[in-house]
């Protein structure tokens, strides 16, 4: 499969739905990456990809995406089996390929594509309301970016507008955004993947044309 999800909880690791010529919305995991187990084989949300998974509140989240249609319901779980719809409805527009983190006690939803590419940045403390944090970001509006949580900061990093990206922006709030760098010295690039390791951001890998 491709365009799934996967995160850490509960000291496993976890893969949730992505495409393998339909559509999936099985959830697997393993305590050593060696021996999986199938947590569901249907979980009650509609077979996805592009969707972003979060650990939130000690649960599981699932977070819009496309199964042939654009979504933008958001659901949780306690134990990757039973799964509840916080909101079949939420108020940001559906969308894929944005990306979503946990930060100052809040579920994140970072741009993404609704039919253009946004710039617009979203938060809830329970996944059922959701505030605008802001409309219109000073990046510019992109999907397949990467976001992470360093230095109390949100930060988002390179992605598509139209053309691919290597400018790196952060934000102490999620409304007020600064750049670190218009250009860092990597390509432009998306389908990256970014994370924290050692009090450092990295960026791995990805594509550039």
């Amino acid at each position: 499969r491709d365009y799934h999800s996967s995160v850490v909880f509960d000291n496993k690791l976890w893969v949730i739905g992505g495409y393998d010529r339909v559509f999936k919305n099985d959830v697997w995991y393993s305590a050593d990456g060696i021996s999986w187990t199938e947590a569901t084989a249907n979980a009650p949300f509609s077979g996805r990809l592009w969707h972003s998974s979060v650990v939130f509140d000690n649960k599981l989240w699932v977070i819009a995406g496309y199964d042939g249609s654009l979504k933008k319901d958001v659901w949780y779980s306690a134990n990757g089996i039973s799964w509840t719809e916080a909101t079949a409805s939420a108020p940001f527009s559906g969308r894929y390929l944005h990306s979503s983190v946990v930060f100052d006690n809040k579920l994140w939803v970072i741009a993404g594509y609704d039919g253009s590419r946004k710039n617009d940045v979203w938060y809830s403390a329970d996944g059922i309301s959701w505030t605008e944090a802001t409309a219109n970001a000073p990046f510019s509006g992109r999907d397949l970016h990467s976001s992470v949580v360093f230095d109390n900061k949100l930060w988002v990093i390179g992605g598509i507008d139209g053309l691919l990206k290597k400018d790196v922006w952060y934000s102490a709030d999620g409304t007020t955004w600064t750049a670190a760098t218009a250009s860092a010295p990597f390509s432009g690039r998306d389908y990256h993947s970014s994370v924290v390791f050692d009090n450092k951001l990295w960026v791995i890998g990805g594509f550039d044309f």
